[in-house]
């Protein structure tokens, strides 16, 4: 939004044509239709101004929230990766190799707990068809 906002207001001192200046009776014709550099100049001082501001009310901003709930999360959290500590769970999980530290995230196989009674060798029985 920052690039693409700076050239259109860049381009309004190159390209503004006469008969546009006129209709909406504000500004001067841009540097490629004879207005010289005033345009421009005007133009390029709102960029100037535009980017000021939003940088000092920024910096207030994030000032404001790191003295009071703090701009950082905890180390654990860190290594954990955001996904987990603020969702509870992957946004990549075709990506997700799982570790022992996040057990119980993610896809995959779940492993069995208790031993199975009977082995597949030792069944004989054919199951009728239904």
């Amino acid at each position: 939004h920052g690039l693409a906002g700076i050239w259109g207001t860049l381009a309004c001192g190159l390209f503004t044509s006469d008969r546009l200046a006129e209709a909406v009776g504000v500004g001067s014709p841009g540097l490629f239709y004879g207005g010289g550099v005033e345009q421009l100049g005007v133009q390029a001082a709102a960029v100037a101004l535009t980017f000021g501001a939003v940088f000092i009310l920024s910096m207030g901003t994030l000032l404001a929230i790191k003295a009071t709930v703090g701009l950082r999360v905890s180390a654990g959290e860190e290594d954990a990766g955001l996904d987990i500590s603020e969702h509870g769970m992957y946004g990549y999980p075709e990506q997700f190799i799982p570790t022992a530290e996040l057990d119980g995230y993610g896809y995959g196989p779940v492993p069995a707990h208790v031993a199975s009674s009977i082995s597949a060798r030792e069944t004989r029985e054919e199951v009728p068809a239904a």
